[in-house]
């Protein structure tokens, strides 16, 4: 099947056509999408409750069953996968190929979850009664989802909905459609009743702003940037219907080079971290906090480890493929004429790469002061700020002195380090001797203060 053939079997909007281009070569189109409209959207929702009570009444064993086979039909089409996904959103092959592993091994890990969905049996004081509690579906729910892990993210919103026994209108962000068409074609070739899960896609303010606030839709679940995400939590706040929600949102993640740190170790975990998927990861090492008495030695280190790092189209050997799109590379240009402007010294990169595709060096600035933009904005970019610091406790406030609190690391041998560290630090995720960005599938996610609305975790058993 074409990735046109893709588009048009699954995307079925009746609006204005969107080109869906490789970040890498603006000149390959991949398909041309029909965008949704506000009636196109409240269809599909409509097709959601319809098929809501069969899917509900199904056993859940059978839910898992078809999860499970959808798990294996992905793996089988693995790499077709990360071929797509590396012309569509730019990341390289091999991180493309890690996230379709994640995501049939999440298929994989909720269908065999639906096998033991159950409630709870309880003591009562009453020795003629028996208490038990059961695990009902919510209806009919939404996964609204970024561009930057298109299927893995997706997936963990879908599949423990689906196990659960809900259906799904999964609104994907419009610069990464086609993945997501690809993961709706494996539900259905793994047995998923059609109109049990609903394709959307367009713009976030008219098509999401439909979902959200239709009282049909009985929970919401986002990831993206903070302010869309405070947008969304009022607009369901003020809906008719109580909804659940949950927000995954913004990072500004940092990682401190203790001095007792392995520093050719923190150099690799801090190019990693900040340059690993093009920088375009909420749990992406944006600060890199480094104790004095080793910052000379690591800002070497650090500069050798990077002028290693190849940029180019992610189906080459390279490292760090292309920014997503236009603006986002715009957005990117910006945040580095704002490091010169406020001071910060750049030592490496800054330069864009020409060509065909959105490319830009990794970028890193030294003297970034906590009153610095650099410091406190998410840039969603390759650029990475280094500030120095005299003490642990310093590096601890500066870590903290930010308005997000997704993920954050520490590189030390010191135990006392590390425990003081993971105990004072305000993020969701804490890693040692380990890169920012990376999580597990069995191990909930979520983050603090602005990174998420600390309702409901994703991934694990929750």
């Amino acid at each position: 099947m074409s990735y046109q053939e893709l588009a048009d079997k699954w995307i079925k909007g009746s609006g204005e056509e969107y080109l869906d281009v490789n970040p890498a070569d603006k000149d390959q189109v991949l398909a041309k999408i029909k965008l949704f409209t506000k009636d196109d959207v409240r269809e599909a929702i409509n097709k959601a409750i319809s098929k809501f009570d069969e899917w509900a009444r199904t056993p859940s064993p059978k839910r898992g069953s078809i999860l499970l086979k959808a798990g294996e039909l992905m793996e089988e089409e693995a790499k077709d996968f990360a071929l797509l996904m590396t012309l569509e959103e730019g990341k390289t092959l091999k991180d493309s190929m890690a996230e379709v592993t994640r995501s049939y091994n999440l298929l994989k890990f909720y269908g065999a979850l639906a096998f033991k969905l159950g409630g709870k049996t309880l003591p009562s004081a009453d020795q003629n009664t028996r208490i038990f509690t059961i695990k009902e579906p919510l209806g009919v729910v939404a996964a609204i989802t970024p561009w930057n892990f298109p299927l893995s993210i997706p997936v963990w919103k879908v599949a423990p909905a689906l196990a659960a026994g809900n259906a799904v209108i999964i609104k994907p962000a419009s610069k990464t459609p086609l993945i997501v068409a690809k993961f709706v074609d494996i539900l259905h070739k793994a047995g998923l009743p059609e109109g049990v899960i609903n394709l959307v896609v367009g713009k976030g303010n008219e098509v999401g702003d439909v979902i959200v606030t239709d009282n049909n839709i009985a929970a919401v679940s986002f990831t993206g940037s903070t302010e869309t995400g405070k947008r969304i939590y009022k607009l369901v706040g003020s809906k008719d219907r109580m909804t659940r929600i949950q927000l995954e949102l913004g990072g500004k993640n940092a990682l401190y080079i203790d001095k007792s740190a392995d520093l050719t170790l923190a150099s690799e975990l801090a190019v990693r971290g900040a340059f690993g998927l093009t920088g375009q990861s909420c749990t992406a090492t944006s600060r890199v906090i480094v104790h004095k008495e080793v910052y000379s030695q690591f800002k070497q280190k650090l500069l050798e480890r990077v002028k290693r790092w190849k940029v180019g189209p992610g189906t080459e050997d390279v490292d760090m493929g292309p920014v997503v799109d236009e603006s986002q590379y715009k957005k990117d240009l910006q945040y580095i004429e704002v490091g010169k402007n406020e001071g910060a010294k750049l030592i490496y990169g800054g330069n864009t790469l020409g060509g065909k595709g959105y490319f830009l060096e990794p970028t890193i600035f030294e003297g970034v002061s906590k009153e610095m933009r650099l410091f406190k904005e998410e840039i969603f970019g390759p650029i990475l700020s280094v500030t120095e610091v005299k003490s642990l406790d310093e590096a601890i406030d500066l870590v903290n002195a930010v308005d997000y609190g997704h993920t954050a690391g520490i590189v030390a041998t010191d135990i006392r380090a590390i425990n003081e560290f993971v105990t004072k630090v305000e993020a969701g995720v804490i890693k040692v001797n380990k890169p920012t960005v990376g999580l597990e599938l069995q191990a909930p996610f979520g983050g603090f203060k602005n990174s998420g609305a600390t309702t409901w975790k994703e991934m694990g058993e929750e």
